[in-house]
């Protein structure tokens, strides 16, 4: 059983002459399961006497008499002993449980020993422990290198940010593809997860995006405010997951072609064993309370600086009411999570049987989330040629949590000195009497949370079920298909109001959406493995796939209702459909990968696919992508053997190949496409062009170059995995001018440019090792830069819409900050200084000046990190283990978004506003960086400091964050069975 495992080769040692008397010994090593080992070195320790075990696990040797043999495989417990006069020498090797590089890992559509791998590729094993509602991609971070994880809002089942390797992409997703069994799950692009919260106003769906993907790099200010956009992985029971792998380079991605360019990240579920049944319950329950709150002003505090601002006019803004808007919508969250599973089998079949539900509470108040996970895989041998298996799960989830950041966000700005409830208990609604002018929207934080309504209800089935045929030892084939279904509707009804501010704020309406996607997925492969006199070997795939999705949306509206009680939008009096829709594409492959390793030392790879897609015309379908890996095991070289003992494994790899990057919408972007004119002509509605056709569209192409290196030292107490890259992208869709006449000012084209490159490293140490102590560290670091090649005619471009001012130029990285620099306050005025690329100071604000308003603005830092990762300890005594993981990032820059919001004081809003605004200018001569209220930069009701366009609100990202402390106690079986508990 284990032929097809690695091997080392025998030792090559110095011919030394020896007058002692030798004798022969023969024998058969074999595992723990009477199965024979090929490939283990037998030695005498001493001499040059050596050999290795053949394919039926046998030895001969020549042995001085009195001599120790040693035995020694990669993967099992090294064996020592003398044969004394026995001439027959038999020896069963325990296997070494701690080494981990032996292991098959699954690399797309097959499987390979992890020593033999040639690409660039991680693994992660989960805990068994994990917090009620973290979703997959939180649980990754600092766990690889190469990857970045960062949460975005925080909201229960929001999007994160998962990126591979860099910026891949710059109007495309960034995201890598998620595998679950085989089969590619849908949604992990903004596009396809944007769903609104303001309750019928704009749409509720989207079918296509051009922003950089779920959990983006760039934010726009009134999607923050009014969408909401879903994670799909927050439908993944984390329980059931047994192995992730992630594919980086060309090499490992390859085999997924165009889905590949942002990295794979390969999930398997947990299968049965054939063993008695095994029943696993867990639960757990965390407690989440917001930590470092931002200070803001009192209600009096607010009410003396409104006052000052607006001294003669009229305005009036009362003191005595001290309202802590944050703390009351906030709370401890508790949550839930409970699960059990039961798995086991017999020769003829085995199954794997779960259940989940978690209960997860947001720290704002009325704000949860439910789900419920089922899971069955099951496999069966129907004969000695042929096995069937399938593997399903459902899940049904309840998000309630639509709206939780855009409270908060509310309860920040809304002014303090306003009530939370009237004198008899009902709600106080707006900001009057108290306040001449304030924040309509947050008319009452508390009073939203309560009385508005929004939902998601998620139904999602993912799975596939496949039938193998062995005909001979070398060869299995496999033909499965799979599906993934998801139906989600959201739900948004906001309450009625009282009249004196209904007029200003949607309410009594609602909105529903329904979406339904369904993915289809067909895959036949033929796996073959070849073994070679001399121990060398064969193993590939090849095989087709077919691809194909429905998706469709439809939004209804309703307005006037009746009652609060009447909660469907058929029980409005105006009701109509906002938007409706399906789209459709296909993706049809072939594939091959075939490895060819020489004597354990030399591994050749070789990768191809060519992907057929809807998206494009038929010019353009259909695209190449070939990659090829060498490896060089030195560690089995003789020279290496004799004089580097310490050395247990060494290996140096690299790899070249093509990827390509499927169109970034869902929708066929080679053609034009229509929607209806919400503008009427002659009393009818007119169809127009929702997007200028490009019969040139073409792929995104990536060429990256791979080298790296795994090596193992000293016993096995040090592994090392080193990588370094470069990918450059070319063809990139980006926005290309085009005639006026044509009706449109831009078109996607394929004309930039971009590359990345980078290293990673992942150390693994085993600095304490006795018999009840036991101390482990796994660092994870990764360094990328970017660097864009080409793009539009201008060279540069700026989306002035974007309130985050991402800038993107030839010669610089994706992301840039593009910001006038505040140079601080004049301390004999109180005004603003700002400072203008001719090097001069003014008090006078360059944005002001639109005719030359991008002229002084400079480039100042990148959003993306430099330096990422993440520190794993652990330590253990006896049954206790004690595990930290920090996590850390270095090098990237942002605007701090809320503190400006919480500065601007000129606006009819009357936001509350951040302390340090006690520290604004009042007197000649003060040192302070807050000016006085009433400045030179304030133009009309236009307050140009609080601009998130100027360098006053950029800030250090970097972090160094605990994201895990853990104490864990294991009880051995002798311990259970004094409790009473086992008998």
């Amino acid at each position: 059983m284990k032929k097809f495992l690695s091997s080392l080769l025998a030792l090559v040692l110095t011919t030394v002459t020896w007058a002692q008397v030798q004798v022969t010994v023969t024998g058969t090593v074999t595992d723990e399961k009477d199965q024979p080992i090929a490939g283990v070195v037998v030695f005498e320790e001493g001499t040059p006497n050596a050999t290795y075990t053949d394919g039926d696990g046998k030895y001969t040797i020549k042995l001085n008499v009195g001599g120790i043999l040693t035995f020694s495989m990669i993967g099992y417990e090294t064996h020592k002993e003398a044969p004394g006069n026995r001439s027959l020498f038999n020896v069963k090797l325990r296997e070494d449980t701690g080494f981990r590089l032996l292991e098959s890992v699954v690399t797309g559509y097959s499987t390979q020993d992890r020593r033999n791998i040639t690409g660039a590729m991680s693994s992660v094993k989960l805990r068994e422990e994990k917090s009620a509602g973290a979703s997959l991609d939180l649980l990754l971070a600092g766990q690889a290198p190469g990857v970045f994880v960062s949460a975005s809002n925080g909201g229960l089942g929001s999007a994160n940010l998962l990126v591979i390797r860099g910026v891949s992409s710059i109007m495309g997703d960034n995201n890598p593809l998620y595998v679950i069994d085989g089969v590619p799950i849908y949604g992990t692009d903004r596009g396809s997860n944007s769903l609104s919260t303001h309750g019928g106003a704009i749409n509720a769906f989207a079918m296509g995006s051009m922003t950089t993907g779920g959990g983006s790099l760039q934010y726009n200010s009134d999607m923050i405010d009014q969408t909401f956009e879903k994670n799909p992985l927050a439908t993944l029971n984390p329980d059931d997951i047994e192995s992730i792998e992630i594919l980086k380079d060309a090499y490992a991605t390859a085999i997924y072609g165009s889905r590949g360019s942002a990295g794979v990240i390969l999930i398997t579920t947990k299968k049965g064993a054939r063993e008695a049944s095994q029943v696993t319950v867990n639960y757990g329950i965390s407690f989440d309370r917001p930590m470092g709150k931002i200070p803001t002003l009192t209600g009096d505090e607010y009410a003396n600086i409104y006052s000052m601002y607006y001294p003669s006019t009229g305005y009036k803004f009362k003191s005595g009411v001290n309202t802590d808007w944050v703390d009351a919508i906030t709370r401890t969250a508790i949550s839930h999570n409970m699960s059990a599973s039961v798995n086991g089998g017999t020769d003829k079949i085995n199954y794997f049987i779960s259940l989940r539900y978690s209960d997860t509470d947001s720290y704002v108040i009325n704000n949860d989330m439910q789900s419920y996970n089922a899971r069955i895989n099951l496999t069966s041998q129907i004969s000695r040629y042929m096995s069937v298996g399938a593997n399903m799960s459902m899940t049904k989830m309840y998000n309630h949590a639509l709206e939780a950041s855009k409270i908060y966000n509310l309860a920040l700005k809304n002014a303090p000195n306003v009530p939370i409830y009237e004198e008899n208990g009902d709600y106080h609604y707006g900001f009057g009497p108290y306040n001449s002018i304030g924040y309509v929207d947050a008319y009452n934080p508390v009073a939203s949370a309560y009385d508005n309504i929004c939902t998601l209800q998620d139904t999602r089935a993912v799975g596939n079920i496949y039938a193998e045929l062995k005909p001979v030892k070398w060869l299995a084939l496999k033909s499965e298909i799979g599906m993934d279904l998801n139906n989600s509707v959201t739900y948004t009804k906001k309450s009625e109001l009282p009249e004196s501010i209904a007029a200003s704020i949607p309410n009594n309406q609602a909105s529903e959406t329904t979406g339904n996607n369904f993915r289809f997925v067909s895959n036949n492969t033929a796996n073959f493995n070849f073994e070679f006199p001399g121990k060398s070997f064969l193993q590939g795939v090849i095989g087709e796939s077919y691809e194909t999705s429905d998706e469709y949306a439809c939004s209804v509206y309703g307005s006037d209702f009746f009652s609060p009680q009447l909660i469907g939008v058929g029980a409005a009096q105006n009701k109509r459909v906002t938007n409706a829709g399906s789209s459709k594409w296909a993706l049809l492959s072939a594939f091959s990968r075939i490895n060819y390793t020489h004597h354990q030392k030399y591994i050749l790879g070789f990768t191809h696919r060519l992907d057929g897609s809807s998206r494009y015309n038929r010019n353009h379908r259909f695209l190449s992508t070939p990659s090829v890996s060498v490896g060089w095991r030195i560690s089995e070289e003789p020279f290496v053997r004799k004089h580097m003992p310490w050395i247990d494994d060494f290996k140096v790899r690299g790899s070249i190949g093509w990827q390509s990057k499927d169109a970034y919408n869902s929708y066929y972007g080679a053609q034009a496409t229509y929607v209806l004119s919400n503008i009427a002509y002659g009393g009818n509605a007119y169809l127009k062009t929702s997007q200028p056709g490009n019969v040139n569209l073409d792929w995104e192409k990536t060429i990256t170059y791979d080298a790296g290196l795994d090596a193992i030292f000293w016993d096995r107490r040090v592994e090392l995995t080193l990588d370094w890259y470069y990918r450059k992208t070319v063809d990139m869709l980006f926005g290309s001018d085009v005639p006026a006449y044509t009706g449109y000012t831009s078109q996607d084209q394929n004309i930039a440019d971009m590359r990345n490159t980078g290293i990673e490293m992942r150390l693994v140490a085993t600095w304490l090792r006795t018999r009840n102590w036991g101390g482990l560290t796994t660092v994870n670091l990764s360094r990328n830069t970017n660097k864009i090649l080409k793009l539009n005619l201008a060279g540069d471009q700026l989306d002035q819409m974007n309130s985050t001012f991402k800038y993107y130029t030839v010669g610089g990285p994706v992301a840039q900050w593009y910001l006038h620099q505040w140079a601080g306050v004049d301390p004999d005025t109180g005004n603003p200084l700002w400072l203008y690329n001719d090097g001069t100071t003014r008090t006078t604000p360059p944005a002001a000046d639109w005719t030359d308003s991008n002229g002084n603005k400079k480039v100042m830092g990148v959003a993306i990190p430099t330096f990422y990762g993440g520190l794993t300890n652990t330590l253990t005594y006896k049954g206790f283990e004690l595990t930290t993981l920090l996590t850390f990032s270095v090098g990237g820059r942002m605007i701090n978004a809320t503190k400006a919001d919480l500065m601007t004081y000129t606006s009819s809003n009357a936001y509350n506003l951040h302390k340090d605004m006690l520290k604004l200018w009042q007197m000649k001569g003060q040192q302070t960086d807050v000016p006085a209220l009433k400045n030179t930069s304030i133009i009309g009701n236009y307050d140009y400091t609080s601009a998130v366009t100027t360098t006053r609100y950029l800030e250090s990202s970097d972090y160094l964050r605990l994201k895990n402390l853990e104490l864990a106690w294991s009880m051995s079986p002798e311990t259970l069975k004094k409790t009473g508990f086992l008998t």
